[in-house]
């Protein structure tokens, strides 16, 4: 067998291994879990029924922007968040602004200076008047790429002026975060480095990767496994794309699904098959009750995207969704990666298995093989080696006893290796660069020995 050892010099801070799991810098607390009420859910889902105890803030959706651009929004649970913080008061509230349906404002609003004044006025007024919310929570789908109302470049330097003037508006002690698209076009032009320094942390929404439509999805993989559509759409990438942008690690919570999504007319159990519209599945509570329940509906699992999908050959349904194992996976990663914590979207979507594997996954201790085995599994599915003019024939491969294999045959990704005259050689070290997806990956020292 011929042994490839790969180590990778990675500005995402994968290492192939010895390194140890990294934990929160001295100083800082344990990681944020953060959860989405949307205050529309109250009659079946009551606000006393939060499991406070396992939170450490709630994003409150959704408040709105008037034509004025002042802040508006309905205050009939105020008085029931002023009793649960009472009985809980580590737990902090941010009221959230925009959302889908509501960021149309936004635009025009962050286009002046005198409007985004106003606007940031009226943030600080509320946070006065409303003493049991501790900051304000931007969620503006989307600037520069847009969402229901179209976007502009204008809006990414808007943006970074809208954060400092409501930062400073309600002052050092609120707190003021931001909910963020995690697509490529939405990463790439907004200018996160200048809006940094005004935020506490930013909340990338690492899901909705694949929605409906014409091809089935996952709506949230944590890795890349042959995404037809684009190869950045999965949690990892969008993670590191936002670090190579300027957001510390400490200031970035990855977004967690409590709900999936459903394609009809798919003639195939496979992943990427052809569909002929959508299924509304709902949040992971009903996708238990009315899915996971029902005979001729099979649960599969991709290993290397770490997901469920449900398929039933009968109706021709296909539900990708997030369930306990593969959020407990996305909780690893997060504190395998110290990250500031976990985002979720919403807290009616779970009756205690979701959150409670995500504080799993967060929390859990892992050995150094175990972090190694997890690094050496993201290097693999981040990399395909390029070997010049290599001669390896049938031979398996390895990246530190890890298989290379053909996908076909194997979960983990298939290498691209080139035949080279150096089958006969004991040992040897080249430094070449491969690929460099965006200068994520700088330089690969391969050695290729013979046993």
């Amino acid at each position: 067998m011929v042994k490839f050892t790969c180590v990778v010099a990675l500005a995402a801070g994968l290492v192939a291994g010895g390194a140890t799991r990294q934990t929160p810098s001295a100083g800082r607390p344990a990681y944020k879990v953060i959860g989405y009420y949307a205050e529309w859910t109250a009659p079946r889902y009551p606000l006393s029924d939060i499991p406070a105890d396992k939170l450490t803030h709630v994003d409150y959706a959704f408040a709105k922007i008037a034509p004025d651009n002042r802040l508006t929004w309905k205050p009939g649970l105020f008085d029931q968040i002023a009793s649960l913080k009472q009985k809980h008061p580590h737990l902090k509230f941010i009221l959230s602004v925009g959302g889908w349906t509501d960021s149309g404002p936004f635009y025009e609003m962050a286009a002046a200076e005198e409007s985004r004044q106003t606007f940031a006025r009226s943030c600080a007024e509320f946070l006065t008047a409303f003493p049991q919310f501790d900051g304000i929570d931007l969620d503006w789908e989307h600037p520069v790429v847009g969402g229901i109302e179209p976007g502009q470049p204008r809006d990414a330097h808007n943006y970074v002026l809208l954060l400092a003037a409501v930062r400073k508006a309600i002052g050092p002690r609120s707190l003021l975060t931001i909910a963020v698209s995690a697509s490529p076009r939405g990463i790439e032009p907004l200018e996160y480095a200048d809006m940094v320094p005004s935020l506490d942390w930013v909340s990338v929404m690492t899901y909705d990767f694949h929605t409906g439509g014409p091809r089935t999805g996952f709506n949230s993989a944590l890795y890349n496994h042959d995404d037809p559509s684009n190869p950045k759409l999965n949690l990892h990438d969008a993670v590191q794309a936002l670090i190579e942008k300027g957001v510390p690690r400490g200031k970035l919570a990855a977004g967690v699904p409590f709900f999936g999504r459903g394609w009809r007319g798919v003639e195939s159990a496979e992943a990427w098959s052809s569909a002929t519209g959508s299924l509304p599945v709902g949040g992971y509570k009903s996708i238990a009750e009315t899915f996971l329940t029902k005979p001729g509906y099979v649960r599969h699992w991709d290993d290397v995207a770490k997901v469920p999908w449900l398929y039933n050959a009968a109706t021709k349904e296909w539900i990708s969704y997030d369930d306990p194992e593969s959020v407990r996976l996305k909780g690893e990663y997060i504190a395998a990666q110290n990250l500031a914590g976990a985002m979720f979207w919403e807290l009616s979507h779970d009756d205690g298995p979701m959150l409670d594997a995500l504080r799993t996954g967060l929390q859990s201790p892992r050995s150094q093989a175990e972090v190694r085995d997890f690094r050496r599994r993201a290097l693999i599915l981040d990399c395909r080696l390029a070997i010049a003019d290599s001669r390896i024939g049938d031979r398996r491969l390895t990246i530190d006893g890890l298989p290379i294999c053909n996908r076909r045959q194997s979960s983990i990704r298939q290498s691209s290796i080139r035949q080279s005259p150096i089958a006969n050689r004991q040992s040897v070290n080249l430094q070449s660069p491969i690929c460099n997806r965006q200068s994520r990956v700088s330089a690969v020292a391969l050695q290729v020995d013979r046993e």
